[in-house]
């Protein structure tokens, strides 16, 4: 009696899972040859996309050609790189220099240059990190051109060659802003994750619980009620806890990316299963997640195990489906050649195993540290194994290892070279120390600060500056920088300074050491020259008070102060009179307030204001 009861509550929770588990309602792209209109995603309208997965994509080089300082790109991985990181920082609008080797001649051609881009530019093959690949193919809502008239702009043709410049428009299911909301909650949650006491399946086990706990499927905004400008977004699952299956499946993606397992966000065909959930690599073969049926079994209090679409093989996923065929891979982007050879094909025919101890995912992996400082040369950690298991041999390959940022070393099976296992690394940037960092420029409310730019890449700096006894950050500057004016600062100040260099990994930044500190000051404000009298061979000059180390006094017969000479006064003077000077002359006199200060390493240094105006007087 109470297998029947199982079966009948799985059997409700299925339907409920047949009329909900879809991706926001599409509708048919339109066919008009209007550029003020916007079209959908392609991926979204079930389009044929011959180029959705380029299997040449790794060889096809954009040429380039410059007119007017000015470089154009025809197709190829530099544009559509370009494309890639406008769709990462979810830019509405941005520009295109295309090269072309012909006229565009119809609006077809126009339609099909931008889809292409689309599809290229959030190419498997293309992507580098968490946030582009899957992640933004699935994050565009629509595209189309900003100006119906003014879109696209024929600016030169030589040789045979076109160059446009195109304006695009994207529409996005989050925002920029939304964007950094996810960040924090990827990060804080990666904060939890301590990869030297986890083993691989716990860690992805962790990553499928804290999806399917914090989120609730939104049924509102699957039948477009309300919500669903978020409901497709990791922004819904991560943030708003509220999401559709595609967004379950981002946020998954999003989070194996990060910590650096190899992952895919897949789908069925939008007009039958019109569903989404991922593959994950475990012990160099794939195995199918569903965060989203799990979660709905997870939140009913069902008999049925919450893991029941966790690491799974293809007939055990689709053993639920119904005739909608859910779980359905859409051969039209996962039939391709590239997907069958670099994914497909690892598939495991079987459903995980977590009872088997010989598998490196249930190995906990561990390195002595997870950061290390710049050096110039290959970092190499140690390894640790420990299994209760017996793993088999292995090699150990380390991954970007030179430069700061974030290294891997892969564990790789001896016989298949595929890797079994990873962990990751960060190398910080080095300290800045020669040149170090200097004073370019200064007047009463700024310094300008400069440095020697890094041969390594890197991401930004960041400038401290000593106030309110302890040190601030006051500016970040890009990596392109070599200087940075910090600005509202007093007159006649002491200021203490110092820098370090950032690399950004998955929106986290890590820092290198402070560079030495610079202890430099503004200037003063210029003194005023009030008024200028002589008596007995002498002659006296009164000035307005500034704050400062001091004044110095300077004065010549010649009018362009040639061969002048000078006096000083102290900083609480307000005039001073010069002696033994001869009588019957003319003289000029100026003044100029400095300010005194000691270089970090105890050298006695000064700053001086500007002149302030002559005054001329024939001396008694």
């Amino acid at each position: 009696m109470k297998n029947k009861v199982k079966k009948i509550i799985a059997l409700l929770i299925c339907l409920l899972m047949v009329f909900s588990s879809s991706v926001i309602p599409v509708y048919a792209d339109s066919e008009e040859d209007n550029l003020g209109s916007m079209r959908r995603n392609p991926f979204y309208v079930g389009k044929e996309i011959s180029y959705s997965t380029l299997d040449s994509l790794s060889t096809e080089v954009s040429e380039t050609k410059t007119h007017n300082g000015t470089t154009y790109y025809s197709k190829g991985k530099e544009l559509y790189k370009i494309v890639r990181n406008n769709f990462v920082k979810r830019n509405e609008k941005f520009s295109i220099h295309y090269l072309s080797a012909s006229r565009i001649r119809s609006m077809y051609a126009v339609w099909n240059l931008v889809e292409t881009l689309l599809a290229c530019a959030t190419d498997d093959e293309l992507a580098v990190g968490a946030t582009d690949g899957d992640y933004i193919r699935w994050a565009i809502y629509s595209y189309g051109f900003p100006n119906d008239s003014e879109s696209i702009k024929l600016d030169y043709t030589y040789n045979g060659y076109c160059y446009y410049t195109i304006d695009l428009m994207f529409e996005y299911y989050d925002s920029a802003a939304e964007e950094e909301q996810v960040d924090k909650a990827v990060n804080s949650f990666i904060s939890t994750i301590d990869t030297n006491s986890m083993t691989d399946y716990e860690i992805i086990k962790k990553i499928h619980n804290f999806i399917c706990s914090g989120t609730t499927y939104d049924d509102l905004a699957a039948y477009n009620i309300q919500g669903r400008e978020y409901a497709a977004t990791a922004y819904g699952a991560l943030v708003r806890g509220k999401c559709i299956c595609q967004g379950y499946a981002v946020a998954f993606y999003r989070i194996c990316k990060e910590l650096g397992y190899s992952a895919r966000f897949v789908s069925s065909p939008y007009n039958e299963g019109c569903h989404a959930w991922n593959i994950v690599e475990l012990d160099g073969k794939y195995y199918f997640v569903d965060t989203t049926w799990d979660d709905i079994y997870m939140d009913s209090n069902s008999s049925q195990s919450p893991y029941s679409y966790f690491l799974v093989n293809y007939s055990s996923l689709r053993a639920d489906d119904s005739f909608r065929n859910e779980h359905k891979l859409d051969e039209r982007y996962y039939g391709t050649e590239y997907f069958q050879t670099n994914y497909r094909s690892f598939i495991d025919g079987s459903n995980y195993n977590a009872k088997n101890k010989n598998l490196y995912s249930q190995s906990v992996i561990s390195l002595p540290k997870t950061t290390y400082a710049y050096t110039g040369s290959a970092i190499t950690p140690k390894v640790t194994v420990s299994s209760s298991g017996e793993p088999e041999s292995c090699t150990f390959s380390y991954k970007n290892n030179v430069n700061s940022g974030k290294a891997t070393v892969n564990i790789c099976s001896s016989e298949s070279k595929r890797v079994l296992s990873h962990r990751d690394f960060i190398i910080t940037p080095y300290k800045i120390s020669s040149p170090s960092l200097s004073t370019k420029e200064r007047g009463t409310d700024y310094i300008v600060l400069g440095w020697e730019k890094p041969s390594e890449k890197i991401s930004g700096y960041a400038i401290q500056m000593y106030k309110d006894g302890q040190w601030k950050t006051v500016k970040t500057v890009s990596s392109s920088a070599t200087t940075a004016k910090i600005n509202s600062l007093t007159a006649a100040r002491k200021c203490s300074f110092r820098i370090r260099i950032y690399v950004t990994v998955s929106s986290r930044k890590y820092y290198g050491e402070y560079s030495k500190v610079l202890k430099t000051a503004t200037k003063p404000k210029t003194p005023k020259a009030k008024s200028v009298s002589s008596k007995s061979k002498s002659i006296t000059l009164k000035w307005k008070k500034v704050y400062c180390s001091g004044y110095e006094i300077q004065y010549s017969r010649n009018k362009s102060m040639n061969n002048a000479q000078s006096v000083t006064a102290s900083s609480s003077a307000t005039k001073k009179t010069i002696k033994e000077l001869e009588k019957g002359k003319r003289y000029y006199v100026r003044v100029r307030a400095f300010k005194e200060y000691k270089s970090a390493s105890g050298k006695d240094c000064r700053v001086s204001s500007a002149w302030s105006a002559k005054k001329k007087i024939i001396c008694r």
